[in-house]
């Protein structure tokens, strides 16, 4: 199940109130493809969500008069609070609702505006190389050549998430985008949820540092190369780690004497034979 997507996709919505906040609702699917459901696809789930979280005074008065400007997301960070709806694990009952014990985001400090269509030979330049401070170069994304399916027009926002519940830890990468169509104007956010070892790294990162390990295209969606069920950094460790057990275990090892086996006719299965041989005679 690690090796299935889980797709967040929905419209965030100003709610106000005391604690200003703002509300992303919409549906989620799961696949094995490392490409996004069609829209088609979210619109006819029934696996519904919606998350809530808290801005600052100054992101609430913005967003309050309806202007959905990305410039109000950016470097937002906090903890996204709420339901989804799922069947059962175990396929008993209707759907029913659960809630992430802890589910913390941060959104990037910068907006990308990808050309809206590119073809199969166009070039796809690369985000900048940036290396995680303190981290060892192993754990940089390692980026294979990309797909060549391009996103909708932008402009976007890259967005990290993490957190756990019941069924396990997970990481999650996607984007914010702004949604013209005629008079409507929206923010959609799209995250794509991973479920991870409890010992991966990026449980331990900082999620600004998983923003800049992100090295993709900026015309291709983050969760396409830089969300692996491990880290290349992570194998390698882990390898290095029973190897060095082992070269413990070898020097500590103690020679054992060699233990003799008892000659055949010397076990009591060899003593019973004779009983019942003499028994007979």
């Amino acid at each position: 199940w690690r090796d299935t997507l889980f797709y967040w996709h929905g419209r965030v919505t100003w709610v106000g109130g005391e604690r200003n906040v703002v509300s992303w609702r919409g549906s989620w699917l799961s696949t094995v493809a490392s490409h996004a459901p069609p829209a088609a696809d979210f619109s006819s789930s029934f696996n519904f969500f919606e998350l809530n979280f808290d801005v600052d005074p100054m992101r609430a008065r913005q967003f309050a008069t309806g202007d959905m400007d990305l410039r109000a997301l950016l470097q937002l960070s906090g903890e996204f609070r709420g339901h989804y709806l799922m069947e059962p694990p175990d396929g008993a009952g209707y759907r029913r609702a659960y809630r992430d014990d802890a589910h913390e985001f941060e959104f990037d400090d910068r907006i990308e505006d990808p050309p809206p269509e590119i073809g199969a030979s166009d070039p796809l330049p690369p985000r900048a190389p940036q290396q995680i401070p303190g981290a060892p170069l192993l754990n940089v994304f390692v980026v294979p050549p990309p797909p060549r399916t391009p996103r909708q027009p932008g402009p976007y926002v890259l967005c990290a998430a993490r957190g756990r519940n019941e069924f396990g830890t997970f990481v999650a990468l996607g984007h914010a985008r702004r949604f013209r169509s005629g008079a409507e104007d929206a923010v959609e956010l799209t995250l794509a949820r991973r479920y991870v070892r409890d010992d991966d790294s990026r449980l331990r990162w900082p999620l600004r540092d998983i923003l800049r390990g992100v090295q993709a295209p900026i015309r291709v969606s983050p969760w396409e190369h830089s969300l692996p069920c491990r880290l290349q950094g992570d194998v390698i460790a882990e390898q290095q780690r029973i190897e060095a057990e082992r070269q413990r275990e070898r020097a500590n090892h103690i020679p054992q004497p060699f233990a003799a086996q008892p000659l055949a006719h010397h076990t009591d299965e060899y003593r019973r034979m004779m009983d019942r041989k003499r028994t007979r005679d």
